[in-house]
């Protein structure tokens, strides 16, 4: 399996490309640990969400709020567990591109990957709260500031995967990899996001007009009971489906996010040219 020399400066096209071909190339140890650690979370907080609709469907025709403000705690327990497998899902993707750099394309078992997450989960955690925090208090600068926060801060998770920064650091060092070039990083996101958006719409379109066919057959005499409990378990089902989805495709983002971090990163500093150098000249082992 040919190597992938991530430390090196790309052009756009190229991190797109890159990103697609390291996804493929590693698809077996990238989605196992995906698949085996961040799925369960979102199959646990599909069937809380669907709880939710559930009571908020079959109550809203008698109007019993007592029951509607009781499922909001299903709602906020699968809101956190979908927030927490998506963490997973971050940390579990920089964190393998990381031991495919440190080990020159061996790909980690997923006792490994589980260790590496468990060990930085809290420091990805941080970091994205803050950066969070951060961004969202872009949104006094309008939202042309929140979306230019968001960009810069794109680098956080890179930057602790690939460097060990520390918390602050992962903050203040995604301004100056940045800097420079964040209507590149803006429009490869775009990009990414936009395609990523596209091929989720056909896969959920299935569900979307069965889900709607359900609900007008459900508005048929019978009962609002009735009507809630279909709702809910389209529902379920339809968050069941957002979390393969989310799995299948998340790479596909955070690997070019990923590179185009390295890319910046080797342009300002040229880290990986230098490794190379220093592998070329050194003497050979005895």
């Amino acid at each position: 399996m040919e190597y992938i020399e991530l430390r090196q400066r790309r052009d756009f096209s190229a991190v797109i490309s890159t990103g697609f071909q390291y996804v493929r190339q590693n698809w077996k140890s990238l989605y196992r640990p995906l698949a085996f650690f961040c799925l369960p979370l979102y199959v646990v907080a599909s069937f809380f969400m669907g709880n939710f609709f559930r009571t908020v469907y079959t109550n809203m025709a008698g109007a019993n709020s007592g029951a509607m403000l009781s499922s909001v705690g299903s709602m906020g327990a699968g809101y956190l567990l979908m927030a927490l497998s998506m963490l997973m899902m971050y940390t579990l993707v920089y964190e393998h591109m990381r031991h495919y750099m440190l080990n020159r394309g061996l790909p980690p078992s997923s006792g490994e990957m589980w260790k590496a997450m468990l060990q930085q989960l809290p420091a990805y955690f941080v970091v994205g709260l803050l950066a969070g925090i951060i961004a969202m208090a872009g949104v006094v600068m309008l939202f042309v500031g929140a979306l230019w926060l968001a960009i810069v801060f794109t680098m956080a998770y890179p930057l602790r995967a690939f460097e060990r920064a520390g918390i602050g650091e992962c903050i203040s060092r995604s301004f100056r990899v940045i800097k420079g070039h964040w209507w590149e990083t803006f429009g490869l996101v775009l990009v990414l996001v936009m395609l990523i958006t596209f091929i989720s719409y056909f896969l959920y379109l299935p569900l979307m007009l069965l889900t709607g066919f359900g609900a007008l057959s459900g508005m048929e005499p019978g009962g609002a009971g009735e009507f809630g409990q279909r709702m809910g378990w389209f529902m379920t089902l339809f968050m069941l489906l957002a979390g393969v989805v989310n799995v299948l495709l998340l790479p596909f983002l955070h690997v070019p996010i990923g590179l185009q971090a390295l890319s910046l990163i080797e342009e300002k500093e040229g880290r990986g040219l230098m490794q190379r150098v220093e592998e070329a000249t050194a003497p050979p082992a005895a």
